[in-house]
Formats: structure tokens, sequence, C-alpha cells
């Protein structure tokens, strides 16, 4: 049995950073149309303070946002408190911001003047609103065209900046609006006539498969899933993301049918599929793979999907996994432990380790510690 949505909701006000963050990945990390988690993450700000609000406030990007959660975000770049010489200040700022480049086109079209002339604005992302902005009138065709404009400039270059990779994910969210790409697509992944340069088409694969994710292809499913079999670089991982993305009981169904054949590669792969795909059919098949699989590294890639479906049944699985080391724990294995502490909080579910893990992760910051920030507007640019 899994956790209520409205219990992990609850736990986004959660005074440990780190349970905040798990609950609301919950939301984030598979698509949902869920428009009543951003006001959870704009009560959390408010409550815990900027000093905090950055990671919470950059996993938003993926939420919908609405009319209300547009005037929020806003209205705190109008904020006159702000010391920017704070890079905790800074970041804030910028972590607002993209919020709001992200956010749905014909959200934010009619507001562009409101945000371009708010003091906290950075300058750095005038180019990604633009586009946003000029984005609620493209349909297919143009999105399609500007992006393999983009894709072919880049592919020109020697180095990419973090930039660029920003651009084609940025062009990626904003084609996926438009259903009516989708034969195009297929073809690209069924590799046969699909009128671009053979040289260009293979250089946007693996942008093409993260799309079909987004869009949420279920005619896509079996060619993500043979083309996981074949671990291609640069392309399995995005796959299995993708497959992750479509989010259905269809894709727990393929990735079943497959899993005994498929190798380390496979399985691995596919777990980052599972741990997205929030329905009881998806957590029951990764507590019957847990139980059966040998491989250490494949366990706690499952292990990882079960806590991320708030799974009753997985906890206790789980701490087996991760207690029999001790103290001393592989990198792998103390981040499940941290996933566990603070997946078993959010249940309310303690275990026979509870008390010392959660100490020990209160102490270390779930495992990072202190650590330096740096200005996120060091990675925008030209």
């Amino acid at each position: 049995m899994r956790l209520p949505e409205s219990k992990i909701k609850a736990a986004i006000q959660h005074p440990e950073e780190e349970v905040r963050l798990t609950a609301l990945r919950y939301f984030t990390d598979s698509l949902n149309n869920d428009a009543s988690v951003m006001p959870l993450v704009i009560k959390a700000v408010e409550t815990f303070g900027i000093d905090s609000a950055f990671r919470i406030l950059r996993d938003a990007e993926r939420l919908p946002q609405t009319e209300s959660t547009i005037d929020w975000l806003i209205d705190q770049l109008h904020r006159s408190d702000l010391d920017l010489a704070s890079i905790d200040n800074d970041n804030y700022r910028f972590a607002v911001a993209l919020v709001l480049c992200d956010a749905e086109p014909s959200l934010i079209a009619h507001r562009e003047p409101e945000i371009r002339k708010a003091p906290l604005f950075p300058r750095e992302l005038d180019k990604w609103i633009s586009e946003t902005v000029l984005a609620a009138s493209w349909n297919w065709e143009v999105a399609w065209k500007k992006f393999l404009e983009c894709a072919d400039k880049l592919s020109r270059k020697r180095k990419w900046s973090p930039t660029d990779h920003r651009r084609l994910h940025h062009l990626n969210g904003l084609l996926a609006r438009h259903r009516d790409g989708e034969a195009q697509l297929l073809a690209l992944l069924r590799r046969e006539k699909h009128g671009l340069d053979p040289e260009l088409a293979e250089w946007i694969d693996s942008h093409v498969v993260k799309l079909a994710g987004l869009m949420r292809l279920d005619a896509a499913i079996p060619f993500l899933i043979e083309r996981s079999h074949l671990a291609e670089d640069d392309i399995a991982d995005e796959c299995g993301d993708a497959l992750g993305s479509i989010g259905t009981d269809a894709v727990v169904e393929a990735i079943t049918s497959d899993w005994e054949c498929g190798d380390f590669n496979f399985r691995t792969i596919m777990c980052s599929a599972l741990e997205r795909i929030h329905t009881d059919q998806c957590a029951k098949a990764c507590l019957e793979f847990l139980c059966d699989e040998q491989d250490g590294e494949v366990q706690l890639e499952l292990g990882h999907a079960l806590l991320a479906h708030f799974e009753f049944d997985g906890v206790d699985l789980v701490q087996q996994l991760v207690e029999s080391g001790g103290d001393d724990l592989h990198p792998d294995e103390r981040d499940l432990r941290s996933r566990l502490v603070a997946a078993a909080t959010i249940m309310g579910t303690p275990f026979s380790q509870y008390e010392e893990w959660h100490d020990e992760a209160v102490r270390t910051n779930y495992g990072w510690f202190e650590y330096e920030r740096k200005r996120i507007a060091e990675n925008f640019g030209a």
C-alpha cells in the first residue's frame, strides 16, 4: 500500500529541507498536472525563508503554474528588501525568474512588461523570457523550426556552454505542448524517412527521445524499450527518463515483459523509469523485482524506486539493503539510507534503526554537509 498523495503534499511543509524536497520530487520527477502543488511550495518558501528556498524553487520549474502563482512570482521580483551582494538572495531571484521562464507561455505572454520591468529580474534571462512569450503564438511547425535551427547551430560548435544546454531543454519543453508533431517524432525514433539531414537527425537523437517522453507518446514505448536494450551511449539513459515521463501502466507492462531477459544495463535504465511512474501497478512491480533481484547495484536502484512511491511494504526491504554494511557504506548505499530516512519520516513509519539513522541524517544535512553555494548567474551568459 502506498501513502496517500495528501500526506505527501503535507510533507512539503516539513521543517527539514531534505524531507520537503523528497516530498516535492514525488510530483516533479513525474509529469503531472496538479496545480495545487505550487501553492504549497510558495507556503514553504514563505515559512522557511530565502536561505533554503533555492533548491525547492529549482524543482518547482517542473510544476504547472496558475494566474495566482504567477502573481506571487512576479511580486517576488519587485521586492526591495533583497541585497544582491548575498549569494542566497541573488540565487533566489534567479530561481524565481527561471520558474517564470518555464511557465505555460499563455500565462505570462500578457505579463511580459511587468516581468521585464521588475527590478530583480535578471537581465541574463531576457532571451529566455522573450522566447517563452513568443511561444504562446507558435504551432508545432514554428516551434520545430526554431528547435532545428538551434540544434543545427549548436551541432557546429566545438564547445557547449551551460546556456546552450538550457536553450535546447527550453525548446524541448515548448515543443511538447503540441501533439500534432507525433508522426514526425515517431519517424525519427524508428529512423525512417523524416526529411532531415542524416547528420542532424543523428545529432538530435537524444533530444527526440526526451521529447517523446515530454509529449507522453504511448506509441513510442516499444521503440524506447528496444533502444534501452541496446544501451547506446547518451541515448539509453534518456530512454529510461522518457519512459518514466510517459508514466502509464503501459510502460510498466512493457518493462515487466522484458525484465527477465534484460541485462544489467537494461535493468538499471528501467529503474529510473519505474521510480517516476506513480501507480499501484508500478509499486507492485518494484516490490516483486526487488524480492527476486540478485545484483546489488540493481537492488539499490529498485530501493530508490520503491521509496519514491512511498510504498509501506518497501521500508523494511530497503532497510535490509543498507543495514548490512554498518557504518562502512559505499556512497550509493549511504544515499539510499538518507532517502529511506526522509521517506520514512514522511510516511510516519519508523523502523528499528530509524532514530539512529535520522540523527545522523540531520547531523550531516542528509549527506550534503556544509557546501559552498555558488552564484547561478555564472551559468548564464553568451
